[in-house]
């Protein structure tokens, strides 16, 4: 692919879990990025914290009118390629996907899995193969994110040669300097809401009979009272809570902490405060209905649970308490194999991917896939 190829991606808002990817892939030779969206960013996301990010040469175009959305698509050659998040399903873009699809342009889609969970998961287990069979034959490929992302659409019956691993991408940020010393620290940051099962973790927590340690939890939400009358209840004077904090200041903590524990006991499409914990050297915890469990094993010192086993939680935190605090060497060693999650790669293996699409290639393997190869590390 050596001529000039424009890149446009369709999304609900500029996510900082996709933007240094774009930011990477814009500074490509011959490349062209734009992504169009509907908002900058969520009043929920802002409140979390969230700023545009810098995208490099991307072109952002934000909440376009119809008729900037027809001129984009009547821009489209050969060269170009589309890239939805999602089926149809932002009403914006909605002619803009009528139209490629219907007139087979370069498309693809980027989306998460959907909530295979339930009576409803077998709903949208149907509609996923509806989508399959409306839209199937008019797009080239699905970036399926996450652990689950390539089982529910291999099981809605796509093609093994559509199906690529995709995840979410962070900056690495410099590492801070952790206390070999002292307690054991278990952290947690995010949104306490359902779906996180921060309680699976406080009431894990529990189970631990040393009763050194400290668990920090980071975040707000709706299930904040009744996570801190079941820290009373369970008589947990070392679990601390703390509100929401900028990114920046996430990052260090996360630094600064042995362990990173992400309990969700619903469906997590990815989980990007994994990249953030692994970047910073620290070994992570995380269920199976998490995305970004994919990321996770020996070889950067880190787990994966079945979701809702607190039993099983409460054993693995306790061994690590016992093992005592993470050495700088393990810290290294995590932080090295996390460079494979950067923007930089990302861009490459979409690129790859392009490839094997478009011009027969090979199919690449995902980042973390290669990250894996090298070999299991040992605690230095």
């Amino acid at each position: 692919m050596s001529t000039n190829r424009k890149f446009v991606f369709w999304q609900n808002m500029v996510s900082v879990h996709q933007s240094c990817f774009l930011h990477c892939l814009s500074l490509k030779e011959n490349v062209e990025v734009v992504l169009v969206t509907v908002v900058e960013i969520e009043e929920k996301r802002k409140k979390m914290g969230w700023t545009i990010p810098d995208m490099g040469r991307v072109k952002l175009i934000v909440s376009p009118e119809q008729a900037v959305i027809n001129d984009i698509v009547a821009a489209s050659d050969e060269n170009t390629y589309h890239i939805f998040s999602g089926f149809d399903s932002e009403p914006l873009f909605r002619n803009a996907f009528a139209y490629l699809t219907s007139h087979r342009h370069n498309l693809g889609i980027m989306a998460e899995p959907y909530s295979w969970l339930g009576l409803k998961g077998k709903v949208r287990y149907l509609r996923s193969i509806y989508h399959r069979m409306r839209y199937g034959k008019m797009f080239d490929f699905i970036l399926a994110i996450g652990s689950k992302g390539m089982e529910v659409y291999s099981k809605a019956g796509y093609k093994k040669g559509k199906l690529f691993e995709w995840g979410y991408f962070v900056q690495a940020t410099p590492p801070v300097t952790a206390d070999e010393y002292g307690a054991f620290r278990v952290m947690y940051a995010g949104g306490l809401v359902p779906n996180k099962g921060v309680h699976t973790l406080i009431r894990a927590w529990s189970g631990i009979k040393s009763g050194a340690g400290e668990l920090n939890i980071i975040g707000d939400g709706p299930e904040a009272p009744m996570l801190k009358d079941l820290a009373t209840e369970l008589s947990l004077s070392n679990v601390n809570f703390s509100g929401f904090q900028d990114n920046v200041t996430v990052r260090k903590l996360m630094g600064q902490h042995d362990l990173f524990v992400l309990p969700s006991i619903l469906k997590e499409g990815w989980g990007a405060v994994i990249n953030e914990a692994l970047q910073q050297g620290t070994p992570v915890i995380c269920t199976d209905h998490c995305g970004a469990s994919v990321l996770l094993g020996d070889h950067n010192f880190s787990t994966v649970i079945r979701a809702g086993d607190i039993d099983r939680l409460s054993e693995e935190m306790h061994k690590r308490m016992r093992a005592g605090k993470v050495s700088a060497g393990a810290r290294e060693k995590i932080r090295s194999w996390s460079e494979c999650l950067s923007g930089e790669h990302a861009a490459d293996y979409f690129l790859d991917i392009m490839h094997c699409v478009y011009e027969e290639g090979a199919a690449p393997l995902a980042p973390w896939r290669k990250g894996k190869k090298r070999g299991t590390l040992v605690d230095g």
